[in-house]
């Protein structure tokens, strides 16, 4: 039985839409307080579709506390702004997620990195990778009074191997190393940092503009794929593991997660393994 969190306070960067939302979602589910960031705040206004209001909305269908504040998180001073707020209103943080995350509208695939736009990598690593640094320096001294707190990457398997182009595998794979690191300095107070690799994500984007990804890849996420409450209810699991210092540090994937604590999909499977697509036939 997974501990409930009640009194629990998180806050999950990026959680208009897709995995962030599904985080955000999981963890109000299990009884904490979630308070939630992106830009786009009111629904419609946003180049796709999701917005916080959708996300608060649902928080409270699932009967949670959730509070939305829009952010650029491109903006450090915006960024502090919200730990300067959580730190007013409830005294410190339990969970942090960091979720967000920018992409161009179409992702380059197999495309030689001389010859990939540099605005390409600046994009994958201001936003998802920079922007998780700045938000963890900013959480932690939130964390250190409490001697407990978890710090969670969303993450993927392209941080592991090739997947689509150079930036995004090393954007990826900067996400699990920024783990790793931090684990290793917070460890002493108590404070564990993971990284999580869900599988693949039947997001709103896809939902949307289902040729975003090679065909033979969109057949697969419909066959295979996770909900984005799935990592949700894997947050909220490491968030209730009182031995989750045992855990700091590591790379983990949502459907081990799955296995071992015990929680499902909105359907109630769980996806078995890391899913694999092979980019070499992209085309198809």
């Amino acid at each position: 039985m997974l501990r409930r969190l009640d009194g629990c306070i998180a806050l999950v960067t990026g959680a208009s839409r897709g995995a962030g939302k599904g985080v955000a979602v999981g963890l109000a589910e299990a009884g904490a307080t979630v308070v939630v960031t992106a830009r786009t705040r009111e629904s419609g206004t946003g180049e796709w579709p999701g917005s916080l209001d959708e996300t608060i909305e649902e928080i409270h269908r699932v009967g949670g506390k959730g509070i939305a504040f829009e952010c650029d998180h491109a903006d450090d001073k915006a960024v502090e702004a919200i730990f300067a707020n959580l730190a007013r209103d409830y005294g410190g943080l339990d969970v942090l997620v960091n979720n967000v995350f920018a992409a161009p509208s179409t992702m380059p695939i197999n495309q030689p990195f001389w010859t990939t736009e540099v605005s390409i990598w600046d994009l994958l690593h201001t936003v998802g990778l920079r922007s998780h640094f700045v938000a963890s320096r900013f959480a932690v001294p939130l964390m250190l009074n409490r001697r407990n707190g978890l710090i969670v990457n969303t993450s993927s398997p392209a941080g592991g191997s090739y997947t689509f182009n150079v930036p995004f595998g090393v954007q990826k794979s900067g996400v699990d190393r920024m783990a790793r690191d931090m684990a290793h300095e917070l460890k002493p107070y108590g404070i564990a940092a993971v990284s999580i690799w869900p599988g693949f994500l039947k997001s709103e984007k896809l939902a949307a503009q289902p040729d975003r990804v090679p065909r033979r890849l969109a057949g697969l996420i419909a066959e295979q794929g996770e909900t984005p409450l799935f990592a949700g209810r894997a947050v909220a699991a490491l968030a209730s593991d009182p031995s989750i210092m045992r855990k700091t540090g590591k790379i983990l994937v949502v459907s081990e997660l799955a296995a071992e604590y015990g929680f499902t999909d909105i359907d109630g499977r769980i996806p078995q393994g890391v899913p694999v697509w092979d980019q070499s036939d992209a085309n198809a």
